[in-house]
């Protein structure tokens, strides 16, 4: 047996999965266990509301008690409790956790409560199903909601055995104990569904947001990390700053490899293609994990660099990536290769999205001008007062100066 299929391996990627999908995925868990305790309110409303009347004419010997009709105006209050506090609870994933443990907690108590105390020393029928349901319904680390079907379980076998004959209770105890094991499995077998669900839905967004050549951040993207890291002109002219790294310096690259079309005239387009994965290869390899790097279209990357502003670091930095580029890609194609950086750097908040990419790309084309294979590196600032415009930035705030 292979050592990745060995049990503990096995029970370590799971732990891996699940505490990835509790990270990752909270808003859809949120809403789902908001959603599904809504759901078990109603029902245990419709129950009490609906078959509580129908149970006492089909069964003449059996009498609901007031607490079986309270049942349904208790189970509605929960769902109103539940319809106020979801929207306030979105983004806190354990306040939402617990009010839903709350809520499951107290459907279950009035449950047992009605297979106990109010059941005139029969055995009980309601608590084992709910109990299945409501651990399923509710998904949060730890297994918590088992936690308080157990609670909620050894409860109802303590009133059972205070309150019923002894061949009930001990009915009660055995149904009990199969009801919660088999809430084990039902529980294991619902998250693993989701699980599965939101690996699914984790490879569809991969896929949508990776260039299938290189494995790097395709340009839609790119964009929607800029948004992210720097701001776009909508959200300056509206006053806002969403951004995670809003208030951070940041730097805009664009990387060109040159003389793209004559390696795909020359060589083919399976060199080019190799020459475009080892670009990609190599700029993955030289910036953090934190750095936006992309694919931006044809032969051109694209990184977006929050705190690099230091332009001899930029310079240091992009120097390496093209001598790694030169080396690995002059030994694929068997010829001298080269590429040419554009460097935008802006202090906070200084810049949008599209004045940062215009500084990087006229920056990138003065080196291509210039005859390629360089780095030149612009300081965005903000413009002083009476400062003459530049051609391209007619509408822009600020200046790009090269450094």
């Amino acid at each position: 047996m292979r050592r990745s299929d060995t049990l503990g391996s096995r029970y370590r990627r799971f732990c891996a999965r699940r505490r990835r999908f509790f990270t990752e995925d909270y808003p859809r868990v949120i809403e789902r266990n908001f959603r599904n305790v809504r759901a078990a309110c109603l029902m245990a409303c419709a129950i009490a509301a609906l078959f509580t009347p129908v149970a006492a004419l089909s069964v003449p010997a059996w009498h609901p008690s007031v607490a079986h009709y309270a049942l349904a105006p208790i189970a509605l209050a929960l769902y109103g409790l539940m319809r106020v506090a979801s929207p306030r609870l979105a983004t806190r994933p354990w306040a939402a956790a617990v009010a839903c443990l709350v809520v499951e907690a107290l459907l279950l108590v009035a449950i047992g409560l009605l297979d106990t105390v109010f059941a005139a020393g029969r055995v009980g029928v309601l608590t084992q199903p709910v109990g299945i349901g409501l651990g399923v319904l509710i998904a949060t680390p730890w297994g918590l909601p088992l936690g308080v079907l157990g609670l909620t379980d050894a409860l109802f076998v303590a009133l059972s055995f205070a309150t019923k004959p002894l061949a009930a209770a001990e009915a009660d105890l055995f149904s009990v104990c199969v009801g919660f094991v088999v809430a084990i499995a039902v529980a294991q077998l619902a998250l693993e569904l989701r699980l599965q669900d939101f690996d699914a839905r984790e490879r569809y967004r991969e896929l949508s947001e990776r260039d299938a050549l290189t494995g790097l951040l395709n340009r839609g993207a790119l964009a929607a990390a800029a948004a992210r890291l720097i701001g776009s002109d909508a959200e300056r002219a509206s006053g806002g700053r969403s951004g995670a790294h809003a208030s951070a310096p940041v730097s805009l690259i664009m990387v060109d490899i040159d003389a793209f079309k004559q390696v795909n005239d020359t060589y083919g387009h399976d060199a080019g293609d190799d020459l475009l994965r080892a670009m990609g290869d190599i700029l993955q390899a030289s910036f953090r994990a934190t750095d936006a790097v992309g694919r931006f279209g044809g032969d051109e990357f694209m990184v977006i660099a929050p705190g690099l502003t230091d332009p001899a670091v930029a310079r240091a930095k992009l120097a390496r990536v093209q001598t790694a580029f030169g080396e690995r890609g002059s030994h694929q194609v068997g010829a001298p290769v080269s590429c040419s950086c554009g460097v935008a750097v802006a202090p906070a908040g200084a810049a949008s999205f599209e004045r940062l990419f215009r500084a990087a790309d006229e920056a990138l084309y003065e080196v291509k001008r210039a005859g390629k294979g360089n780095v030149a590196v612009r300081e965005y600032t903000e413009r002083e007062p009476g400062e003459d415009r530049r051609r391209r930035g007619e509408g822009g705030e600020g200046v790009a100066r090269e450094r």
